[in-house]
This record gives C-alpha cells, structure tokens and sequence, in this order.
C-alpha cells in the first residue's frame, strides 16, 4: 500500500512540477483524500443486518404477537367496548410492517410472505372478494393454520384484518349479531397467520451464533437467500432506493392520478383505518434510519448530503395531510403531495447513488422496476 502511495504522490508531484512546493501541493492533496476516507467507518452487511434490520423485525414480531393475544381476548367474550382495542393492536402491526416491507431478502422470500402479510397493492377488489366469501362459508376447517395459509393471500394478511376492522358496519357485527363469532374466528386466523410469519422470519435470520446472520458474519453463501454473501449490501441499497419508489408509485401517484379530475382516493393505502400517511410515514422514516447506517461507510461530506436528503424527505412526508386519498381530490392537498413526491424522487437518487459508489457497491434493480 505504501508504494502505490508513494507512486501516486510521485506521479502528482511531476504534473504539478518538481519543486519542493508541488511535492508540497502533491502531499497536500494526497492528506485530503485519506483523511476524509478515514472518517468513514467500515460497513458490513451482517452489522446493519444486526442493528437496523433485526430489531425490526422483533418489533414486527412483538407486535403481531401482542396482536394475536388480543384478539384471543376478545373473542372469548366479544362486545364493542374490545374493538379499539383490535384497532390499537392493528396500527402497530401495520407500522412494524411498513418499517420492514421493502426488504426483498432473506426469510421474507419464501412461501409468498410478503403477499401474504400485506396484498398491496389489490387487485380486482380480491380482498373485499376472498373476505366476503370466507364470511359467508361455515367451513371452520379453512381456518385452520394448516389450511389458512393456503387460502389467497388477498385473505390472509393485513388488507383482510383492516377490512374486518374498519370496512362500515364491520365493528358492529364483530362486536354481536348472527356474524360475529364467524367474524372474529377469521380475525383470529388472520391475527394467527401475521404471527406466525412474522415469527418465521425473525427465526430465519437467528443472531450470531445460529441462522443466516450466523452465516453472513462467516462470509458463507446460501443457495437460496444468498448465493453470494458479498452482494447483500448492494441488495440493501438497492432496497433503500426502493423503498422511496415504493412510496411515490404505490401510496402517492397512484392516487393522485395526472389531474385533479383523475384522482383516485379510493387506491389509498390503509384508507379505511385513517393510516394512509402512519403507513409512508413508518416506511419513509425506516428508510431514513437505514440510509444513516449504511452512511457510515461514507466519508464526512457524502454523510452530509445523505443525511441532509433523507431529512428532507422525511420532513416532507410529516407535512402530508392524515388522509393522503381526500388530499389528493383537493388542489391545496395536491400541492402537498406533489412537494412530497419531488422530495422523495430526490432523496431516492440523492441517498442510493453516493452510497452505492461510496461503499463500493453495484446499485441493481428492485421490485418495482419495469412496472
């Protein structure tokens, strides 16, 4: 290392010219570069696998947990002074989700479990559908956790729990009347199938010493989450860059339509429980967090403009009106959405780009391109 040091000041020094004082200019420059390197601290995948990504996923888990347990409660005895409590219990679940969703490796990969934690987005109203018919259906066999989890995932996840929730006159024949024990044995089975997924994969990941983190700080490959165990870092990035993506086309465009007159408030992401904005937010803030992680990696001046774009994209996504579907049919709300999505567009180019270069990392494609 010492002689490509010396060659490069050498090499320097000739264009600059063989006075003491382009030795001097040489040498200079050279400082500059190796001490801004030397404030960047090494990043590895394993390590914000352990601090950021984890301790996410055992919030998601403590959270569905803590919402199975509610709903065990409550079915035991049902009656409407329970239902903002399930409701409670459903805004932490979906939060816990949306920090985590745009992670496209690991354990999340198997067994369809991220369409069937959260349908999103729906199709051919196939929620509303796949509800209704379980509804009407006294086959308590399909509710069975070994069965449940074969059903459509447009039945299993949290669209299915929020529309049993929060659809209209849904609490009230949850709480009593000729439905509600059929009701509540289908949000038992959902709260059950959220747990149970939420739980697999956190186990999958295991900690140090057992599971794919165990394998990761070995440098080990795995066949089906990573082929390549130096290439995880480049998918978080790539997430990263996915997750404001994931924000602007699924949860703000969308809806928003081209025009006022095109506006679709209706296509708004948890509309129904008031948790259209809590959901980008808990998304928008993770993203941040995660971006703050990895810039670590990155000298003082690059930490700053990541740090400042992913600011200002959160400071943006605070701004959004509570009910992200009415903001979009009004010309004062639009305004907002649309400083929103400029922000995020910016954060998602802003924050990806200089990481990927500064961490030395290909910057690949995510889920949502070519849609």
């Amino acid at each position: 290392m010492f002689r490509s040091l010396m060659a490069l000041l050498v090499a320097l020094a000739a264009q600059i010219g063989q006075s003491v004082p382009g030795v001097a200019a040489a040498a200079a420059l050279l400082t500059q570069v190796f001490v801004s390197r030397a404030q960047a601290a090494p990043v590895s995948a394993p390590e914000v696998v352990e601090q950021w990504l984890l301790p996410r996923y055992d919030a998601l888990a403590a959270a569905t947990t803590a919402q199975l347990d509610a709903w065990k409660a409550f079915c035991k005895a049902p009656g409407a002074d329970g239902i903002a409590g399930l409701k409670q219990r459903f805004g932490t679940a979906s939060d816990a989700w949306a920090a985590v969703e745009f992670i496209t490796s690991g354990p999340v990969i198997l067994a369809l479990r991220a369409d069937r934690f959260n349908l999103f987005p729906e199709r051919r109203n196939a929620v509303a559908r796949s509800l209704a018919e379980l509804i009407a259906d006294p086959n308590e066999e399909r509710l069975a956790p070994e069965r449940f989890g074969r059903l459509s995932a447009a039945a299993q996840g949290l669209p299915a729990l929020e529309r049993l929730l929060y659809e209209d006159g849904a609490s009230a024949a949850l709480a009593s009347g000729p439905e509600s024990a059929r009701r509540c044995a289908i949000g038992l089975a959902i709260a059950g199938n959220l747990d149970e997924i939420a739980r697999g994969i956190r186990s999958g990941w295991g900690d140090r010493s057992t599971g794919l983190l165990a394998q990761l700080i070995a440098g080990k490959s795995d066949p089906v989450f990573f082929p390549d165990p130096n290439a995880l870092l480049s998918q978080m990035v790539t997430d990263l860059a996915g997750a404001y993506q994931r924000v602007v086309d699924q949860r703000l465009l969308v809806v928003a339509g081209k025009t006022i007159a095109d506006a679709k408030p209706a296509l708004a992401d948890r509309r129904r429980s008031g948790r259209s904005k809590a959901t980008i937010l808990a998304t928008i803030a993770s993203a941040d967090a995660l971006s703050e992680a990895l810039a670590k990696g990155l000298d003082a001046k690059s930490q700053g403009v990541v740090d400042k774009a992913g600011q200002a994209a959160l400071d943006a996504v605070k701004r959004l009106p509570d009910d992200v579907g009415a903001a979009a049919a009004d010309a004062k709300g639009r305004r907002v959405l649309e400083a929103t999505v400029v922000a995020l567009k910016a954060a998602q180019k802003t924050v990806a780009e200089p990481l990927a270069s500064g961490l030395g990392v290909p910057l690949g494609f995510n889920a949502l391109d070519g849609d």
